[in-house]
């Protein structure tokens, strides 16, 4: 039965007014800014503010005139004097340097025709010319007051606002011809502040107090608010290329002043931040750049837009001395007590929060068939970029929370929303449907989202893996599949499902089966993060920190860090056009050649050689999104967009920063022994080992940071030797010769240019050292080699004579001593007295003697009483004093020309008596004992009385066939036992 029709439109009325209060609470659209890099049109906020004070070289923080030169040297004046800076240090110049002007405040800068350098200072002007300066104009002239600006007519005249007048100085001979202009001439004032001429050859001059001024045909006409001229104070005056002026005024704004005459003005009410204004510089793009005094600096677009950028988003400082746009695209930017700033552009553009997003930590993008691109944030909920329109759907839209992870469109064109806290939702047709634990999902926290050629959608959380069965999820808990985190997911050409883990490795599920592939297998980590097919079938995996693995039939090859990538992690793999794979990490992104990694996995390739972008390259953020999927992803022209912690990163791999043409390299100056010298053609070293350095600079103020430099010395190295970012090569000590110096610079590795000229060193010789010196040497070498050949012969005959009364004398000193050796070999170190080697010797010889001559040989052997306990009580160096004072006892007691006293080890003596019998023997050895104890040498620890004593052992025979010389020192020591045994300090005789 048909429903009634009040019915029907009672549901028509509900669905209206349920899409009313949909629209309602989306948020409008917001245009995106600045998506792509480059234009005048881009964003402020896609520029990157760098800021360089004392601390980095700066001679004083209030900087108040910048000025770039033909050679690409910025040139900045503070107020505590003048520096030159190639982007990477200042350079500064003393009073030997500058005499004029060493210290002095610089308010001015000026390049002339013949790109001489003129400076402005708080006591006059100089240039600058060929490495050194020049006082101008003469102290007569400015008064000793500072010169404001400097302006070149067409026909080479010098104009100059000075705080005493206008400056007229045309070239002339000796320094010049020079004309000084004052109220008498038909000036409002004398105190003029800045300079310019228009294209049609008037000269503008702005004044302090007296208003603007033209001088055309030798008049001077002034511009005031009777005439619509804003204000009197004018700061700076620059000329536009269409024609007319614009000036800066202290009060009244901006204002342009047409070759009409006509004069516009613009204020805060057309979009400046304040009317009081210091500074104006014009980019490359015709953008007007305005410094003001208090508020920042702003920018003016053709179509008369305005923007600024303050400290609040940067800068050093809101009081803004000077601005100066140089040739690369930077808008520098000199403050009161902020020091120097740049304004340059990102080396890749940006889309946060600033340009229109929702919220800065960006987790996933995912570009949808239909052209639009859906960005997912952590806290922002997801965004949608259509053009450069942006929108966001958030929780109070109908997502179930604003944390969103991973996204997914599917083959129908539904968008599925992965989360870290809800689960999983998807958007079709304007409806948003829900799944989480409740649905069937392991765990609400959902990192991948992916659909299979089948047409399963799979989920991969936080525990484990989940199949989308039409209307909810079922956890797949089959044998070997994951069972925690998912953070990557591919099907590759044969049909095979491919699944990263956070902790278990790689899964495979082919033919139903699931197979874990680990670092057992060859994986450098087992917490994969990425995955990529390429279009030859092989697959590469990111990891989290140890490198990368390729899979090519089966066979798992790995490629780490000190293979040569720029990091382990890889939380996104993306190949471009030209075949180069992208990954990001938590410190940047980088990119190396498929090719390249190809050759090192297959051995033809020692190392591979990767590009990374960084902390240099004006990133928000170096922390980009991982562990979920999509981390990164390509659009139709070949950018890469690739989310991280502040906003979402866009690269063109076309336009890489430092890619292409390498800037000029410049030859700077020298330091002979430290002192610096100016740079001529060639550079003349006196003698000797004088340390050189030679410094050098890239003329890249943008890219200061990726330049590399090489030198090569002919004459001392052959090959060219790198500098890495070093901008200077010493050299200790040159040999004396010539020899060219060459340099040359890079910003990409691979594009190198070198100096226009090598620099050309001499090391002058010292006398000695040169070729006529050498010649006089030669001759007289000659000369003296004939005198000497006749005084040969007569030397011959008598070295004959000579040499055989040496060899003589000689041979009678080797016998001799051979005999002093032959004696110290049987002497005992110490005590002076036989050693056991000789007393040995001497033993067996008196033995052998005493049995042919059947006589008695008498052997004494002695221990000193408790020396152990004496040496350890009072040491080494007392116990060799007590062994020589006793070894002097037995040296006097062996008076006999037979007899031998011997020290045969550690504390024992021996004395060997030929000819002696018992009773003999007996007495030798009780006057040795006697003398021992009259030397009365203290023994705190001796065990009879208190001094050194000693015990004996006597024995004497008459050596038979039967006997040995070992028998009768067995005796004698068997004697010395019953000594000691006997109370010590004693003669003990040994009885047969």
């Amino acid at each position: 039965m048909p429903p009634a029709p009040h019915a029907a439109l009672a549901r028509l009325l509900a669905w209206m007014f349920g899409l009313l209060l949909m629209l309602a609470a989306a948020p409008l659209p917001v245009r995106a800014q600045g998506l792509g890099p480059g234009g005048a049109a881009r964003a402020l906020s896609q520029y990157k503010v760098d800021s360089w004070q004392t601390e980095q070289g700066l001679p004083l923080n209030t900087v108040q005139a910048l000025y770039q030169s033909h050679d690409g040297y910025l040139w900045v004046g503070t107020a505590g004097g003048l520096a030159r800076f190639d982007g990477a240090r200042f350079t500064g110049f003393d009073a030997r340097q500058a005499p004029s002007m060493a210290s002095e405040p610089v308010f001015g800068f000026m390049e002339d025709a013949q790109q001489n350098l003129w400076i402005g200072h708080s006591k006059g002007a100089a240039i600058y010319r060929k490495g050194s300066f020049q006082a101008m104009f003469g102290s007569e002239v400015t008064d000793g007051r500072r010169v404001w600006a400097f302006a070149q007519a067409a026909d080479g005249v010098i104009w100059a606002a000075t705080e005493n007048g206008l400056v007229r100085w045309e070239q002339g001979p000796g320094k010049g011809a020079t004309r000084l202009y004052q109220q008498a001439d038909g000036l409002p004032t004398n105190r003029l502040r800045t300079l310019a001429f228009d294209r049609a050859g008037t000269l503008w001059i702005g004044t302090s107090g007296g208003g603007l001024v033209a001088l055309a045909a030798g008049r001077f006409r002034t511009l005031g608010p009777e005439q619509g001229f804003p204000h009197l104070q004018v700061r700076h005056v620059i000329a536009d290329p269409a024609g007319g002026i614009w000036a800066a005024t202290a009060g009244g704004g901006l204002a342009r002043v047409e070759e009409d005459g006509r004069i516009r003005v613009y204020t805060v009410a057309d979009g400046l931040p304040t009317d009081q204004l210091t500074s104006l510089a014009r980019d490359a793009q015709g953008a007007l750049w305005i410094g003001s005094w208090g508020a920042g600096v702003s920018r003016m677009l053709e179509d008369g837009r305005f923007s600024t950028i303050s400290s609040a988003n940067g800068l050093a400082g809101d009081q803004i001395w000077s601005v100066q746009a140089d040739r690369e695209g930077s808008i520098w930017i000199g403050t009161w007590v902020g020091g120097l700033n740049r304004l340059r552009n990102r080396a890749f553009g940006v889309l946060g929060t600033p340009e229109g997003l929702s919220h800065d930590n960006v987790r996933a993008v995912l570009h949808g068939r239909q052209g639009v691109t859906w960005v997912s944030t952590s806290g922002g909920g997801l965004n949608r970029i259509e053009g450069q329109r942006i929108s966001a759907l958030r929780k109070a839209d109908g997502l179930p929370t604003d944390e969103i992870s991973s996204l997914l469109e599917d083959r129908d064109g539904a968008l599925w929303i992965g989360s870290y806290t809800a689960g999983v939702a998807r958007l079709q047709g304007g409806k948003i449907e829900r799944f989480g634990p409740a649905q069937g999902l392991p765990s609400a926290e959902v990192r991948v989202l992916f659909q299979d050629r089948s047409g399963t959608l799979w989920a991969g959380t936080q525990s484990g893996l989940a199949r989308f069965s039409g209307k909810g999820f079922e956890a797949v808990r089959d044998e070997g599949a994951p069972r925690g985190g998912v953070a990557a997911m591919l099907q590759d050409r044969q049909g095979t499902l491919w699944f990263g883990t956070t902790g278990d490795g790689l899964v495979r599920l082919r033919d139903g089966r699931f197979h874990t592939l680990s670092k057992a297998d060859g994986l450098v980590s087992n917490w994969v993060m990425a995955l990529y097919e390429d279009a030859d079938a092989k697959l590469w995996i990111g990891t989290n920190g140890e490198g990368m693995n390729r899979l090519s039939d089966g066979r798992l090859t790995a490629i780490r860090p000190a293979d040569g990538l720029w990091d382990g992690i890889a939380l996104t793999i993306l190949e471009d056009r030209a075949g180069y794979l992208w990954m990001s990490c938590n410190r940047g992104f980088f990119r190396v050649a498929r090719a390249e990694l190809n050759a090192f996995v297959e051995g033809r390739q020692a190392k591979v050689s990767s590009s990374g972008f960084g902390p240099g390259d004006a990133l928000r953020s170096t922390t980009f999104a991982g562990g979920l999927q999509p981390a990164g992803a390509i659009d139709a022209r070949g950018q890469l967009w690739l989310p991280s912690s502040n906003g979402l990163v866009i690269v063109d791999p076309a336009r890489l920063p430092g890619a292409g043409q390498p800037p000029q390299t410049q030859l700077e100056g020298v330091l002979l022994d430290g002192v610096s010298r100016p740079l001529d053609a060639e550079v003349l070293l006196p003698p000797g080992s004088v340390p050189l350095t030679i410094r050098y600079a890239a003329m890249t103020l943008l890219n200061a940071d990726r330049v590399r430099f090489r030198y090569q010395m002919e004459g001392i190295t052959r090959d060219w030797v790198d500098a890495g970012r070093s901008r200077e090569a010493a050299f200790p000590a040159l040999p004396h010769g010539q020899y060219r110096f060459r340099v040359a610079a890079s910003t990409d590795g691979v594009h190198w240019s070198e100096a226009a000229a090598p620099l050309l060193i001499t090391v002058r010789p010292y006398v000695y050292q040169t070729g006529w010196f050498m010649a006089l040497v030669l001759l007289g070498t000659l000369a003296a080699l004939v005198a000497l050949f006749r005084l040969r012969t007569h030397a011959l005959r008598a070295r004959h004579v000579e040499m055989e009364r040496l060899v003589a004398q000689r041979t009678e000193e080797l016998r001799q001593a051979n005999e002093h050796l032959s004696r110290l070999s049987f002497v005992d170190a110490l005590t002076g007295l036989a050693n056991r080697r000789r007393f040995d010797e001497v033993l067996a010889e008196e033995w052998r003697r005493a049995r042919r001559n059947r006589v008695p040989l008498a052997l004494v052997i002695a221990d000193i009483d408790g020396f152990k306990l004496y040496n350890d009580r009072l040491g080494h160096l007392e116990g060799d004093r007590c062994l020589t004072a006793v070894a002097a006892v037995f040296a006097h007691a062996v008076g006999r020309a037979g007899d031998l006293a011997a020290r045969y080890g550690g504390e024992e003596f021996v004395v060997l008596v030929p000819g002696a019998d018992a009773a003999a023997a007996l007495q030798v050895a009780e006057g040795i004992r006697a003398a021992c104890e009259a030397l009365a040498i203290p023994h705190p620890a001796a065990p009879v009385g208190e001094v050194i004593t000693l015990s004996l052992g006597v024995a004497s025979c008459i050596p038979s066939e039967q006997a040995s010389a070992e028998s009768l020192f067995a005796l004698a020591d068997a004697a010395l036992y019953c000594a000691k045994q006997e109370g010590r300090n004693r003669v003990s005789l040994g009885k047969t």
